[in-house]
This record gives C-alpha cells, structure tokens and sequence, in this order.
C-alpha cells in the first residue's frame, strides 16, 4: 500500500495526496523525533524538522517492487535532525569539529559516568586536553542570559559583574554636542573658542593673534559659554575655570 501512494503521488504530483502521505507516515516521523529529543530543544520543533526530511524522502525514494519506504526514510530524517541540532541549537558558534568531538565525549562520558578524563582519554583514543576541550564545549550549547542571578543572588546580575563602561561611547557623544554647540556662533567667536580650549592658547596669545584685548577675549569666551550652554539646555551655564591670568603673570 506504501509504495502504491507513492508510486500514485510521484506520477501525478497532486499535493493532497503528498499531504496524505505526511499524514501516513507522521507517528514514525515523531518516534524518531523523540529518539533525539534532549535539553531545551522543544519536540515540536525536532517534529517539524522530522517532517520536512520526510517530504525529501519520499521525493528521493524508488519504490520498487520489494523496497522498504520506512527502511529508506528513517535514516534521512534522523539525518536532518541531528544536523538541526549541529547547526541551529548551539548559542554560541563553534567549529563541526567541536562539536562533534563534543557529542563522542557525551556519549562515552554516558556509558562510563565513573571514568576520569584520563580513562576517556584511554577509551577513545584522545589526549586529555582533548577531553577538557569537549567538556568546554558544552559551555557553548547553552549560555546564560546577561540577566542571569545565581541562585540565591539578590545583587547584580551577570551582566552587571561583564559589564564596563565605555568611554568611547560618552566622548562621541560630548564631541557631537560640542559641535552643535559650536555651530551657533559667529565666525570669530568660534575661533576664539577653539583657540582656546581646543588649541590651549593663552587669552593674550589670543588677542594679539586676532587684534584684540585679553579682556575683549575673556568677554567673547564667557559670552559664548553661556550661549552654547543655553543652546543645548542645560540646567545651568558652562563654566570654566580660566586661571589665565596666573599663567600669564
């Protein structure tokens, strides 16, 4: 009966009788999902993988007289859950080569829970950096969340204890409002700003360079601070502790 639905499907390509064939073989799809279900991987998910390998299978399958569908499908679709979970289950990425020294070292780590590193070692034919490297792994498959609180830990979480303050971040962003600040100026009161707190100059460097008083500059400066302050409303005006005039006694 298998082999005549498929035979019935492949010469007419009518998809209600593909539907019926998914429905037929659905209960074995799902016993080979549960055979690989593990950890947080919902069954629901292995199911549908399952399902799509078998739609592969059946497209693949010759059913000639004697040949055994479940024989042939079982293989592909327990094929392509195993490669659902080498490749989209890991939270972090890590080499095909890892993993799968991982999935030996898992298994044999089963059947001799009581075997110390040295013994798996011996066992497969691995060094022991060879084991402690796949038992690193498992870190891999399953991170934990930057919310993370140990149990019993009411203080930080574990994105607090990793994380840093950038001050790269708060530079760009103070540059950005120097620079909106700055705009609002006139031609010559901007270079007299940036004469002075950007090149450093003294107030009387200033104003023999621009033809001005060092008090018409201390004028411009404190005019300008309060300005830019005003322009990107602060709570209170800039203020800059100018000990110039001690510089230059």
């Amino acid at each position: 009966m298998d082999l005549a639905l498929i035979r019935l499907y492949r010469s007419t390509r009518d998809p209600r009788r593909l539907e019926k064939l998914v429905v037929r073989f659905r209960p074995m799809v799902r016993h080979v999902a549960q055979q690989h279900a593990r950890g947080r991987e919902p069954i629901e998910d292995l199911l549908q993988v399952g399902l799509l390998a078998l739609v592969k299978a059946i497209e693949r399958f010759e059913p000639q007289p004697g040949a055994s569908f479940g024989a042939f499908a079982r293989p592909t679709i327990s094929g392509e859950i195993k490669r659902h979970f080498r490749d989209h289950t890991w939270d972090v990425k890590v080499p095909r080569s890892a993993q799968e020294l991982h999935v030996r070292v898992s298994r044999a780590r089963a059947e001799h829970p009581d075997a110390t590193r040295e013994q798996l070692a011996s066992i497969l034919e691995l060094t022991v950096q060879q084991i402690q490297d796949a038992e690193a792994v498992q870190r891999a498959y399953s991170a934990d969340s930057l919310d993370f609180r140990s149990a019993g830990d009411e203080g930080s979480t574990l994105g607090d204890r990793l994380g840093t303050v950038e001050r790269g971040y708060r530079e760009v962003e103070d540059q950005d409002e120097v620079e909106d600040a700055l705009s609002i100026l006139g031609p010559r009161d901007r270079e007299v700003v940036q004469l002075r707190y950007f090149d450093e100059r003294l107030q009387r460097e200033i104003g023999t360079e621009i033809g001005l008083s060092q008090m018409q500059i201390s004028r411009i400066l404190n005019r300008s601070l309060m300005d830019m302050a005003d322009h990107l409303d602060t709570d209170s005006a800039i203020v800059v502790a100018d000990d110039d005039a001690a510089r230059s006694a």
